[in-house]
Formats: structure tokens, sequence, C-alpha cells
């Protein structure tokens, strides 16, 4: 099994269009997600985690360890990937795939995956809080998405963004050069820097994808 590759980062920040470039290019991202491109069954746990520390993504907080909920690192990775029966596990094995995940709580409850996972590594997508706040309301407003009275609040909006892009860098000194961080204006601009290092970092050839999905 490879070490996984973690998105972390405030919603709606670009992680969505950043989880389907990379699993286009080969970084598989889960059997089943939802509409987000968020792995449901870490999705869960990310949730129940969360709860049980009496927090959710609205006002979130690193759950401590007794509020954790892991398993253990074959069983996420069997369901990650949906393997059923020996065989089938056994070639993923021997064919070793790259992988990841992508939901924003990963902010929060990285410490909980990284106890699983501790060779992990971690891309951490930001965006321009102002645009943040802009996006979070505009969803808010759309029938069928989340809604939350409070998210009408533009104050309320950029200190929550804050709060998640903070959280995020904290964990830059620690991981070191398992910790990247990109810009999500300069990936949609399609800035060829930025999206040579993240194909570097990410061992993929990414730029046809990003040109695919951006324009």
């Amino acid at each position: 099994m490879k070490p996984p590759l973690i998105i972390i980062g405030m919603h709606r920040s670009g992680t969505s269009l950043v989880a389907k470039v990379l699993e286009k290019a080969g970084v598989f991202m889960g059997v089943l997600k939802d509409h987000n491109y968020e792995a449901m069954h870490f999705l869960s746990l990310n949730q129940q985690s969360l709860w049980a520390a009496g927090a959710d993504w609205l006002s979130p907080c690193v759950p401590p360890e007794q509020h954790w909920k892991v398993q253990a690192a074959s069983a996420l990775y069997k369901e990650h990937f949906k393997l059923n029966g020996k065989l089938q596990s056994l070639r993923y094995k021997m064919f070793p795939q790259d992988w990841g995940w992508k939901d924003p709580r990963n902010t929060f409850t990285l410490p909980m995956w990284l106890s699983v996972f501790p060779n992990a590594r971690v891309l951490y997508i930001k965006r321009a809080p102002q645009d943040v706040a802009k996006s979070l309301q505009k969803r808010n407003a759309v029938p069928g998405e989340v809604f939350n009275e409070r998210l009408n609040d533009l104050d309320f909006c950029l200190a929550l963004t804050e709060k998640y892009q903070e959280q995020a860098a904290h964990y830059a000194p620690s991981l070191k050069e398992r910790f990247f961080k990109t810009d999500y204006e300069k990936l949609v601009a399609l800035d060829r820097e930025s999206i040579t290092q993240l194909e570097g970092y990410c061992g993929r050839s990414l730029w046809e994808h990003f040109n695919t999905y951006v324009r």
C-alpha cells in the first residue's frame, strides 16, 4: 500500500477541482464519492469525529484522540477501493495504486489520519478569503445545497476561512517535504510554474487535465 495523498483546505477553495484533476491523472480518489468529489467513507469518519468532539465543519476543532473514529489502514484502503475477494486484494498489493482523498474536514482531523498513515503526503489548496466567503454565500442560496443562516454573514465566512487556513498552515513545519501548498488562483489561471510544481509533488502529469476542466 502506498501512502495516501490527503487534500486539505477550506470549503469552496478549489479542492474539488484539484481532486478531480488528480484522479483523471491516476491518483484514485475513491469508488463512492459525493458531488464535491469527497470519498464518502472518509467523509463519514471525519464527521463522526467532529460530532463526537461537539464540533462540525461550521464550528471546527481538532478532535481529541478519545474522539477519533479510526480503523486499520488496511481496512480503510480496502473500503476506498471496494476490494472484494483475495485475488483482487492480492493484485492491489502486488501493484499498489496512487490514491488519496479530499475533504475540507481533513484540515482538522489530519492528526487522526496521520496516526493511521504516518507517511501520508498532504496537499493544501489555498484561496483568497474574500473569494471563499463570496462562494460560501453563493452556495448558501442554491436550493438543495448546504444551507446555514450563519453563512449569510460575510464576517462569519471570513473568520471561518481564516480558521481553516491557520490550521492548514500549522502542519507545514512538522511535515516538511510531505506538505505542499498551492494557490487556487494560480491553478485556474493555468500558471505553468504552479502546475509544474504541483506535478512534481504529485508525480503526475496534470497540465492537460487542468486545461480541460478550467477552460
